[in-house]
């Protein structure tokens, strides 16, 4: 109850009460002597950003960036476009110049973990954005080197929401088509091997035919190679599972030109896949709503500078957006205004956001 009102809906203006309230009952009680110790003011953090023309990956950014300011710390932000050579030496470039936290979303595993630990042994804490997306019991030593998590939640919560809500609209029974990017993503590869899974999992009815890849990440990207599996798989497709909204979107105008109906279920909940579910182009999207992505991980980031305690991994919830309950769904752009005026805040504990 206290993790949903907070970080989502509508009382947006009231979050700064209510996540004293739910920090306090998430901990069993407190008193205004057990405040929390303030970090050390005016360090810089440096995000690396896997790709810079993702809605999603831009407005954590943002976030991130305008709640820090707010507590007189600064953000420095590098795209790495998709390149793996360019987010090692921008994480290179980060631990050159001395910052004291470096938020990283991976492109890749093994080839990140040399700088990483180089980030580590030079005291720089190191928080992973969607670096350990499957792991269910973690410890320090399989996260290393990162020194925690933030975990989108869509390997797990996210692809079960979407795969219940294909199962259901299919009715048991279909062909599954996945759309999948095709740069090595690990987070986002794990969330479409789970759609995988749990759509056909219990519904031998439900097949997945194959999972094409969005090469150059964008509409367009997913439209060809959806295009060519209704081709060869003679428009005899019931559903298409994309890793984010754009890629639905493609998928939906390939579907439209075969003159083919399907459910489509993009992942991210950015403007453009909301305005789509609005149109009915696309039938339903996973909102990870980023903005408390981006306050959970300030929060994160300064109790490990202040040598807090945190959990090892923390997911807060997503939520499946269709037309049916549009109402809910708290755009993100009015978010930023209320984090940008101070109405809505980092959570004062990780306690209240931690998804079990």
């Amino acid at each position: 109850m206290c993790r949903r009102a907070l970080f989502g809906r509508p009382l947006l203006a009231g979050a700064v009460a209510l996540a004293t309230a739910c920090a306090l009952a998430a901990v069993g009680g407190g008193s205004a002597g057990a405040a929390r110790k303030a970090p050390p003011q005016g360090y810089t953090i440096g995000f690396s950003n896997p790709q810079g023309t993702q809605p999603v990956l831009n407005e954590f950014q943002a976030v991130l960036t305008t709640a820090a300011a707010r507590e007189g710390i600064t953000v420095k932000s590098l795209n790495a476009a998709l390149t793996v050579g360019k987010q090692v030496s921008d994480i290179q470039q980060f631990i050159n110049e001395k910052v004291k936290a470096i938020v990283v979303f991976p492109l890749a595993g093994p080839p990140l973990v040399p700088v990483l630990t180089a980030a580590r042994k030079a005291g720089i804490v190191v928080l992973g954005y969607n670096a350990v997306p499957t792991l269910e019991q973690p410890t320090p030593a399989k996260i290393y080197p990162y020194s925690a998590d933030l975990n989108q939640n869509i390997v797990n919560e996210g692809a079960k929401l979407a795969a219940a809500f294909v199962d259901k609209k299919l009715g048991g029974k279909g062909n599954v088509l996945g759309v999948d990017i095709a740069a090595p993503v690990p987070s986002l590869h794990a969330f479409m091997a789970s759609e995988r899974a749990d759509v056909t999992k219990g519904h031998p009815g439900i097949h997945w035919l194959e999972t094409v890849s969005d090469v150059t990440d964008n509409i367009a990207g997913a439209a060809g190679p959806v295009a060519d599996a209704l081709t060869k798989y003679h428009d005899r497709v019931g559903a298409v599972m994309a890793y984010f909204d754009g890629a639905a979107i493609g998928a939906f105008h390939s579907l439209k030109a075969a003159g083919v109906k399907a459910v489509v279920v993009g992942q991210q909940g950015n403007e453009t896949g909301i305005t789509a579910v609005e149109k009915g182009e696309i039938t339903a999207t996973i909102d990870v709503e980023p903005y408390n992505e981006g306050l959970v991980a300030l929060t994160m980031v300064k109790d490990l500078v202040a040598g807090k305690k945190v959990p090892l991994v923390v997911t807060p919830p997503v939520m499946l957006i269709t037309k049916q309950n549009l109402k809910s769904y708290v755009p993100w752009a009015r978010a930023l205004a209320e984090i940008a005026k101070g109405k809505l805040k980092p959570p004062a504990n990780l306690a209240a956001v931690q998804k079990a």
